[in-house]
C-alpha cells in the first residue's frame, strides 16, 4: 500500500514540476486566468478608442513577444481560457488591424484562433 502511495505521489510531483516549467507565468505571477465564456464580436472598443481582441495561441509568451513593439499595440495581457493560452491585446484600430496581428502570429507559428469577446 505504501509503495502505491509513493508511486502516485511521485507522478503527481512530476506533473506539477512539468506544468511549472511549461508555464513560467505561474511562478512569477504574470499569468492571469480568464473564465470569460462570452462570444460576440471579434473586438471590443472602449470610450477612448482603444480596442481589445483575444488571440488563442500555442504559447502566450511567444505571442506576446511577437506582437510587442508593433505600431498601435498599447499593451498585451497573457492568460488562459479553459485549457488554452491566450493573449489579450489592447490596441488602436486606427493604427493596426486584427488581420495584421493575426498575420504576424501566424508567421511566428503560434496563432490558433481569434477568440470572440462581448463588447464592453
Amino acid at each position: 500500500m505504501k509503495s502505491l502511495f509513493f508511486r502516485i505521489s511521485g507522478v503527481l510531483l512530476i506533473l506539477v514540476l512539468v506544468s511549472l516549467l511549461l508555464h513560467p507565468g505561474w511562478i512569477t505571477g504574470t499569468a492571469t486566468l480568464s473564465l470569460n465564456t462570452g462570444y460576440g464580436t471579434a473586438e471590443a472598443q472602449d470610450s477612448n478608442g482603444t480596442s481589445t481582441v483575444i488571440f488563442k495561441v500555442n504559447c502566450y509568451d511567444e505571442g506576446k513577444a511577437t506582437l510587442q513593439g508593433m505600431k498601435g499595440i498599447q499593451r498585451i495581457e497573457t492568460g488562459f481560457h479553459y485549457l488554452s493560452e491566450t493573449d489579450t491585446v489592447y490596441y488602436d484600430p486606427k493604427l493596426i488591424s486584427i488581420e495584421e496581428m493575426e498575420t504576424r502570429l501566424k508567421k511566428a507559428g503560434t496563432y490558433i484562433d481569434t477568440m470572440k469577446k462581448e463588447r464592453n
